[in-house]
C-alpha cells in the first residue's frame, strides 16, 4: 500500500475523531499501526545485517499480547476487528481493551 497517502482517506474508512497526519517516512507509518505488537519493521543492510524498527519494543510481540497503540489516531474504528482477526488465526494471544 501507499502509506504515503492514508492521510487523504483514513478519517472517511474508519470514522476518527481527529485528522490522520501525513507520513514522512515508514517508520512515521509503523509507529501508528493499531497494536503495538504490529509496530515493528525489518531491514536488511548491505552489509547483509538487519536493522530493527520496534518503537515499542519487542516484549508484547513475543508474549503475544496486543494492545492498543497510544498514539494510534483517537476514535478510529477496527479495533474488535483485527484483534477478533488476530485471534481466529492464533488463539493464544491475549487482547487488552481499546
Amino acid at each position: 500500500r501507499n502509506q504515503a497517502r492514508v492521510h487523504l482517506w483514513f478519517e472517511k474508512k474508519f470514522g476518527a475523531d481527529e485528522p490522520y497526519p501525513p507520513l514522512e517516512s515508514s517508520a512515521d507509518a509503523l509507529k501508528r499501526f493499531v497494536a503495538t505488537a504490529f509496530c515493528v519493521g525489518v531491514r536488511m543492510e548491505a552489509d547483509d545485517s538487519l536493522s530493527v524498527f520496534a518503537p515499542f519494543g519487542l516484549a508484547d510481540l513475543f508474549a503475544l499480547h496486543l494492545r492498543p497503540n497510544p498514539l494510534r489516531v483517537k476514535g478510529a474504528g477496527g479495533w474488535e476487528r483485527t484483534t477478533g482477526s488476530a485471534q481466529a488465526r492464533w488463539p493464544e494471544i491475549t487482547v487488552e481493551g481499546a
